[in-house]
């Protein structure tokens, strides 16, 4: 984010979550803490630049952090994905639910994948249009066909489930 032109702390959390969150969270707890990591192993100095009554610091990318983001995006190395659904979780489970529960459970996971998809259709992806870089607007492609196939999933499973229990 630093090399985006991000600045601050608070700056980067609001930019990860209009860009980066749907594969990608950082919390203030994180980002903070990393922040601080960072400089005290000279990825990054720090400014302290006051605004208002608060605090403020404004970091930007040494020379030695500059060469270790171009050599982390250059890494051949390709890492595990992680993925963690507390909703597809419970599904997971839900043969220990009644059927008519396991239904109602995937309902409610369907119309949250239908919030998740509008929103991100309304939201993240016109700001990856209106950006000039490529590569943010592809990530984001790939955010909305993600979140059409996961409503659209569970609008299938839903049907299945209410044709067995002849609702």
């Amino acid at each position: 984010m630093l090399d985006h032109g991000v600045e601050t702390g608070y700056a980067i959390k609001r930019r990860v979550d209009i860009s980066t969150r749907f594969f990608w969270t950082a919390s203030l707890a994180q980002i903070y803490p990393e922040l601080a990591a960072l400089e005290n192993d000279g990825y990054v100095v720090s400014a302290n630049e006051p605004h208002g009554r608060r605090p403020r610091k404004r970091y930007r990318l040494t020379e030695k952090g500059d060469a270790a983001l171009h050599e982390w995006l250059r890494s051949e190395r390709i890492p595990d994905i992680e993925f963690r659904d507390e909703g597809l979780l419970r599904l997971f489970f839900a043969d220990a639910m009644e059927p008519e529960e396991a239904l109602d459970l995937v309902k409610r996971l369907r119309v949250r994948a239908e919030e998740l998809d509008r929103d991100f259709r309304a939201e993240i992806l016109p700001l990856a249009r209106a950006g000039s870089a490529r590569f943010p607007l592809i990530v984001a492609r790939e955010g909305a066909d993600y979140y059409a196939w996961r409503a659209a999933w569970f609008r299938e499973i839903e049907a299945e489930l209410a044709d067995e229990l002849g609702a």
